[in-house]
C-alpha cells in the first residue's frame, strides 16, 4: 500500500528522494534522520511562537471606540488573526512532538527557543525570499513585521526539493520528513514505541477560543445571543474545524498514515500547498501565509510589487482606505524591538525575567505531559498549560505593557523578552521559578509602578502551578536523562486484574491492551513489566501482592521468571510454565539475567522469554483474535529495553528494589542468599 495515497501525493522531487532513501539508506539511518528532523521541526515551531505572541500583545484589541469604529474592529481582527496562527503553531509543535514520541524519543522544548532575537530559524538557509539575511525580530505590529511573518510562512514552490538542512521554506523540511516516513524502511510498528495514551490527546485542542474571534461589525456589548445586535451575531471565527488531515486536528500517532496526516495538517495550515490560499476543504479558513498577507494589505505602505511575493496565491489588492501609520499608533503599544532584560531598568528587568522564566517553565510542563498517567492528562493539561497561558502569562503581559519608560526621549511600553532563562535542571525548575517570583515581589512589590499595574495577583499565581519536579530525574545522575518519557517501575504488580486477564512474567509478554504493569500499554506484547504475583504457601487462595523472588514461588501458569535455578527444560521456556510453583525463578526478568543451564545457558533470559512468547504465545493469541498483526509489536522504548527491563530502570531511576534468589551476586538483582 502506498501510504502517500491517503494524504497529499508525493511530488516528483519527493519521489526521487524516497527512492534514494530506499536504495542508499539503512533502516537505522532512516530512523535517526526522522527523529533528528522531527526535533528540528519542533524547534522551528517553537521559534515562531514568541515572535507571534510579542506582536499579538503589542495590539490593543479593544481601544477607545470599540466595537463601533472601523479602526477598533481592525485592531481586534488583527489580534484574532495573529492569535489563531500562534494557537496553530502550538498545535503543530504538539503534532511533531506526538510523532517523535511515538517513535520512542522524548521531545525537547525547554531552553530550545531562539536566543537572542532577531533570529533565523533552525536549519534555515541564511537568506530569506528577498535574498536578504533572514533576521526575524520581536517587534510590534507594522507592515514591516508582517513581512517577517510572511517570510516564516512563505509558500514552497510546487517543485521545491525536500531539504533536511539549508531549507528555504518550512514546507521543505516537512517534505523531507514526509519522504522518510514514506520510505520502505519505516513500518507501522515504529510508531508504537511511545505509548499512544501518553501522547498529547485530541481532547486538549480546540481550533477556536475567545481570543481567535473578532467582530465583523458593531454590536451591543450588553445584548445576549442570539439577537442580531449581540456579540455572538457579530462574531467571526478565524479557524475552522475541518482544516486538517485525519480524524482530528490533534492526532495521537500509531501508524505511518497518521504520521503523514499530522505532517499534512502542519503543512497545509502553515504556508498552504501550492497556489491555494485556503487550508480547509470548505474554503473558510485562510492559510497562515494568506492570513498575514490579507492583514498586511489593510495597512498603509503595503505594496505587493515591492515585496518578493510568489505569484500564487495571488496577493490581495491594497485596501481602498488603509489604516494609516498614525491610526496604527493609536491601537498598538510602543514595544521596543528585540528587548532584553539586561537593557531594562531595575525592577523592569526582574519582571521581564519572571515572565521569561514562566514561559520556560510552561515548556517544561509541556514536556511533562508525556510523563503523566493517561487518566490524569486532561486535568493536568488544564491545570498547567491552560491556566498558565490564559490566567497568568496573558494577564501579566497585558498588565506589564501599561508600564512606560523613556529611552532617547521616546516613550516605550514595557514588553516581554521571551529569553531562555535557565531555571536549572527540570527537577529544580519549579523551585527556582518560585524563588524568582518571591525575590522579585520582596524587592519591588511595593514600588508604585508595580502596584499601579495590578501585577501582584497574577505574579502570586505562578508558584501555585503544578510542580513537575517529581517527573524528572536528578541532575546528579545525568545518565538517567535517557529515561525521560518512560514511566517508573511500579513498586508492586496490580492487586486486581480484569476478569479474563492473564498475568504475565515480564515486559513485552502481556496478552492484551492495558495489561502491562503500568496498565496503559496500547497492545499485546507492549506492557512495561510483570503483573505476576507471589505464591502464598500459607493460603494458596490469597496470593501475595508482590513480585516472586525465586524458584517455585510463582502463583500461576506462565509466571515463572527462569534463569537462576531449574532444569534445562524449565530454563529454556521462561514464562511458559504450566502451573503455580512450577516457574523457574524471579519476576520481573531483569535484562542482566542469564540462563545457567540448558540450550540458552550464558544467554539473556528475557530475550529467550520474548522469543518463546513470539513463537508459542502469540500464535494462540492471533487464533483468538485474527486482527492482531502477524508478529507482536516491539516492546516500549526498544532502544532502552531491547534486552528487557534493566536494573538501572528498576532501581536507579524508579527507586524500587528487586530481589532474585542466589548468593553469587551475578543475577543483576539483589541476592537473597
Amino acid at each position: 500500500m502506498n501510504y502517500a495515497d491517503h494524504v497529499k501525493r508525493l511530488t516528483p522531487a519527493e519521489k526521487r528522494l524516497v527512492k534514494h532513501i530506499n536504495d542508499h539508506w539503512t533502516r537505522e539511518q532512516a530512523l535517526a534522520e526522522l527523529k533528528s528532523h522531527l526535533q528540528v521541526a519542533i524547534e522551528v515551531e517553537l521559534a515562531t511562537i514568541p515572535i507571534y505572541l510579542f506582536t499579538y500583545y503589542s495590539i490593543n484589541r479593544t481601544p477607545t471606540g470599540f466595537p463601533d469604529t472601523s479602526l477598533s474592529q481592525f485592531a481586534d481582527r488583527a489580534g484574532a488573526a495573529i492569535m489563531s496562527v500562534a494557537v496553530e503553531e502550538m498545535l503543530h509543535m504538539s503534532l511533531s512532538s506526538n510523532v517523535l514520541f511515538s517513535l520512542g524519543q522524548m521531545p525537547q522544548m525547554y531552553l530550545h527557543s531562539p536566543g537572542p532575537y532577531p533570529t533565523n530559524l533552525p536549519g534555515h538557509t541564511k537568506l530569506g525570499p528577498d535574498a536578504k539575511p533572514l533576521a526575524l525580530p520581536l517587534s510590534k505590529l507594522s507592515v514591516e513585521q508582517l513581512w517577517h511573518f510572511l517570510e516564516i510562512e512563505y509558500p514552497a514552490a510546487s517543485d521545491a526539493p525536500p531539504e533536511g538542512g539549508a531549507w528555504k521554506t518550512i514546507g521543505q523540511i516537512y517534505s523531507y520528513v514526509r519522504c522518510i516516513i514514506c520510505s520502505e524502511h519505516m513500518k507501522d510498528e515504529d510508531f508504537h514505541r511511545g505509548e499512544t495514551l501518553r501522547q498529547i490527546q485530541p481532547t486538549n485542542y480546540s481550533p477556536n477560543n475567545i481570543d481567535t474571534v473578532y467582530p465583523e461589525h458593531s454590536f451591543n456589548k450588553h445584548q445576549a445571543p442570539p439577537e442580531k445586535n449581540s456579540a455572538a451575531h457579530a462574531a467571526a471565527y478565524m479557524s475552522r474545524e475541518d482544516s486538517h488531515a485525519g480524524k482530528s486536528q490533534l492526532l495521537a500517532i500509531t501508524s505511518r498514515e497518521q504520521a503523514l496526516q499530522a505532517i499534512q495538517t502542519i503543512d497545509a495550515q502553515g504556508e498552504g500547498f501550492g497556489p491555494a490560499k485556503f487550508d480547509d476543504p470548505s474554503h473558510q479558513e485562510l492559510s497562515h501565509y494568506f492570513k498575514f498577507l490579507t492583514l498586511q494589505s489593510q495597512i498603509e505602505g503595503y505594496d505587493p510589487k515591492s515585496e518578493k511575493l510568489p505569484k500564487h496565491p495571488k496577493p490581495p489588492a491594497a485596501a481602498k482606505q488603509p489604516v494609516s501609520t498614525a491610526d496604527l499608533s493609536g491601537v498598538v503599544f510602543n514595544f521596543p524591538d528585540n528587548p532584553v532584560a539586561a537593557s531594562y531598568l531595575p525592577g523592569y528587568a526582574e519582571l521581564a525575567n519572571v515572565v521569561s522564566g514562566l514561559y520556560q517553565y510552561m515548556l517544561i510542563m509541556t514536556e511533562s505531559i508525556f510523563l503523566q498517567e493517561p487518566h490524569n492528562q486532561k486535568r493536568y493539561f488544564n491545570q498547567s498549560l491552560h491556566r498558565s497561558m490564559i490566567w497568568i502569562l496573558d494577564k501579566v503581559i497585558q498588565q506589564m505593557r501599561t508600564v512606560t519608560f523613556q529611552e532617547n526621549n521616546i516613550t516605550y511600553n514595557l514588553a516581554p523578552t521571551f529569553e531562555n532563562i535557565n531555571l536549572g535542571h527540570r527537577h529544580q525548575a519549579f523551585s527556582n521559578l518560585t524563588s524568582l517570583c518571591n525575590n522579585f515581589r520582596a524587592q519591588f512589590g511595593t514600588e508604585p509602578w508595580y502596584t499601579a499595574a495590578y501585577l501582584d495577583d497574577y505574579i502570586k499565581m505562578i508558584p501555585t502551578l503544578p510542580d513537575v519536579s517529581a517527573f524528572w530525574p536528578d541532575v546528579a545522575n545525568p545518565q538517567l536523562e535517557k529515561f525521560k518519557g518512560v514511566p517508573k517501575f511500579p513498586a508492586n504488580p496490580p492487586a486486581a486484574v480484569g476478569k479474563d486477564e492473564v498475568r504475565h512474567a515480564c515486559m513485552g509478554l502481556n496478552h492484551c491492551k492495558g495489561q502491562g504493569r503500568t496498565r496503559d500499554n496500547n497492545c499485546a506484547g507492549q506492557g512495561y513489566c510483570s503483573t505476576a504475583l507471589e505464591y502464598n504457601y500459607a493460603d494458596p487462595s490469597q496470593p501475595n501482592v508482590s513480585d516472586h523472588t525465586c524458584h517455585v514461588k510463582n502463583d500461576c501458569a506462565g509466571q515463572g521468571g527462569c534463569g537462576l535455578y531449574g532444569t534445562a527444560e524449565e530454563q529454556d521456556h521462561p514464562a511458559h510454565n504450566e502451573c503455580a510453583t512450577l516457574g523457574s525463578c524471579a519476576t520481573p526478568i531483569n535484562a542482566e539475567r542469564f540462563s545457567t543451564d540448558g540450550p540458552n545457558r550464558g544467554k539473556g533470559v528475557w530475550k529467550r522469554a520474548r522469543k518463546v512468547f513470539e513463537e508459542k504465545t502469540w500464535p494462540t493469541l492471533r487464533k483468538d483474535n485474527p486482527s492482531l498483526p502477524k508478529t507482536p509489536s516491539p516492546v516500549p522504548h526498544q532502544e532502552l529495553f531491547s534486552n528487557g527491563p534493566t536494573m538501572e530502570w528498576i532501581e536507579t531511576y524508579s527507586g524500587e528494589g528487586m530481589t532474585a534468589c542466589g548468593a553469587s551476586g551475578m543475577s543483576g538483582a539483589n541476592s537473597c542468599g
